[in-house]
């Protein structure tokens, strides 16, 4: 059962970072412009963020094995559908097809794994490795991507999801144990629309920011229609009787806080991963399989240290988001001419504070809230990631595009992402540890509405 989930939860976020490197193939292959590139990353990414919420409510309500098998079945084929793309376009539509289906692996075998070890004590270890599995496969996207578009092609990053998707399918439907807990979800259809709709019109008006300037007609008419739709989202949510987000699980102060530094995670560190391929690859030079190489130190610690805080638990939460915070401000002093031992050193920093933050953050969601609750409380938590990740790329890339100069833009962009993760550090310490009390009764008497 774990071979099954490690394997999956592998895939899809292995495929946030394994294009990263192949960037510059895919230009030279199918064209198009910067902002074109940052759509093959964020298509997956804002797919990925804004139908997690749905899914983690199918899963709950109609049995988390059938739907996380029928999401696994659609990665599988969205993999083979990027990999023969003939235009940028198709492979952006198919990239998004990817991260919808990818939205179902990821919150799915949290709840599966929560549904399987009730046990805090084993649940926290089991955690612990997938915290390691989930953090590997999106800091080893380069090491893995640099030689497969090297050696065949940027095709090749996706047919490798074939082999793998087909093997995870058939040892999942023997393997896998079936539940649900209809009476605690419920499906949300206008809630969902309104939520694709803000978080793609903000991302749509960020990147084009970047490149067109605040004052270009698409700016204009889709930031304050996200903004609109956002207001829209919360309105609906806070009086639908049956919500796809029950916002009374934020009146928990700490599942709340929890939330919006998973937010933060994904837009500092892994919103930074994107503009660190590209500084090795644009700056430095280096081909995608020397890229790869690389970051061979920030994958080794990454892993290594959410290992360890599987072992560790919660209290190594706020040490992760400190050490992060840190990081990414060191990274803002490197250059053209940076040794690359310097470099290294920032990477397996930023590797160990991300390690030690991403297992603890899911542990933290999964803890402040009942276990009937387990389903759409991961899909919130790696929602709220996903969507800063999404949003992290556009913005930090905008930043880079508008200051004209990469090594500058990228300083400005790196002293962003460290200050937003430390300003998060203070508030995990300073924070309620434990989820208020009137934040817990307010969950528990959800019932059945939420």
């Amino acid at each position: 059962m774990l071979a099954v989930l490690f394997l999956s939860t592998f895939m899809a976020l292995l495929d946030s970072s394994v294009v990263t490197v192949a960037l510059p193939a895919i230009q030279r292959s199918l064209g198009g412009p910067l902002s074109n590139l940052q759509w093959v990353l964020d298509g997956y990414t804002v797919a990925l963020a804004t139908v997690m919420l749905t899914t983690g409510t199918l899963g709950d309500r109609f049995g988390r094995k059938r739907v996380f098998l029928a999401g696994l079945a659609v990665f599988t084929i969205a993999s083979a559908c990027c990999a023969f793309a003939p235009g940028i376009g198709w492979l952006i539509a198919a990239r998004i097809l990817q991260g919808a289906a990818g939205s179902v692996l990821i919150p799915g075998g949290l709840s599966l794994m929560a549904q399987a070890y009730p046990d805090p004590g084993r649940r926290a270890r089991v955690l612990g490795v997938w915290g390691m599995v989930g953090a590997l496969a999106f800091v080893a996207g380069p090491l893995v991507g640099g030689p497969l578009t090297d050696a065949f092609g940027w095709p090749s990053i996706f047919l490798i999801n074939l082999p793998l998707g087909a093997l995870a399918l058939g040892f999942g439907l023997r393997s896998l144990r079936e539940s649900a807990d209809p009476e605690h979800a419920s499906l949300d259809p206008l809630g969902q629309v309104l939520a694709i709709a803000w978080t793609g019109l903000l991302v749509y008006a960020v990147i084009e920011a970047g490149h067109s300037g605040w004052s270009a007609t698409g700016v204009l008419v889709c930031l304050p229609g996200a903004m609109a739709c956002l207001a829209a989202f919360v309105w609906v949510e806070s009086r639908s009787v049956r919500p796809m987000l029950p916002l009374s699980l934020f009146s928990n102060g700490r599942f709340a806080a929890i939330t919006v530094a998973s937010f933060v995670l994904g837009a500092g560190s892994y919103g930074s991963f994107f503009l660190l391929s590209l500084y090795l690859q644009t700056v430095r030079g280096v081909s995608a399989t020397g890229a790869g190489v690389r970051f061979l130190p920030l994958v080794l610690a990454s892993s290594v240290f959410s290992l360890l805080a599987g072992r560790w638990g919660g209290r190594v939460l706020v040490l992760g988001y400190g050490l992060t915070g840190l990081a990414l401000l060191a990274c803002a002093t490197i250059t053209a001419s940076t040794p690359y031992p310097v470099v290294a050193v920032l990477f397996a920093a930023l590797g160990a504070g991300m390690g030690l933050a991403l297992g603890p953050t899911n542990l933290a969601a999964l803890a402040a809230v009942p276990r009937e609750r387990s389903g759409v409380a991961s899909a919130t938590v790696n929602t709220a990631r996903q969507t800063g990740t999404a949003l992290g790329i556009a913005v930090l890339g905008a930043v880079v595009a508008a200051a004209g100069d990469f090594v500058g833009g990228l300083h400005i962009s790196f002293v962003i992402a460290g200050t937003m993760t430390l300003a998060i550090t203070v508030v995990l310490t300073l924070g309620p540890r434990r989820g208020t009390a009137s934040g817990d009764r307010a969950v528990h008497e959800d019932g059945p509405r939420g």
